[in-house]
């Protein structure tokens, strides 16, 4: 049963990148992994001075502008990236899983 989720999750992710190959700005798995990289990286800016965090906040907003003008532009495309930020998160989860058993 795990094995066949995992299956439909990539073929689902296989699909968005594929529909999302023919724009000019970042994919919504693009968007999404960036999203991730920065949600895993706060924790590490906690042991920052304030000055740090600032430069690293201001990275990270330069590099997911494009996928926020991206979700400016198109109503769907924010949905796509909620989708595919979900499924590398039940990735993730699915794979410490069969590592714990």
């Amino acid at each position: 049963m795990i094995k066949l989720n995992s299956m439909k999750k990539i073929l689902l992710v296989t699909t968005l990148l594929l529909v999302s190959c023919g724009q000019s700005g970042p994919s919504a798995c693009d968007c999404a992994k960036m999203a991730k990289d920065r949600i895993e990286s706060k924790m590490e800016t906690l042991t920052k001075t304030t000055e740090e965090q600032n430069e690293i906040e201001a990275e990270w907003e330069k590099k997911l502008t494009p996928c926020k003008e991206e979700i400016e532009k198109d109503g769907g495309f924010e949905k796509k990236v909620q989708d595919c930020l979900l499924n590398l998160f039940q990735s993730e989860n699915e794979k410490e899983l069969e590592k714990n058993q």
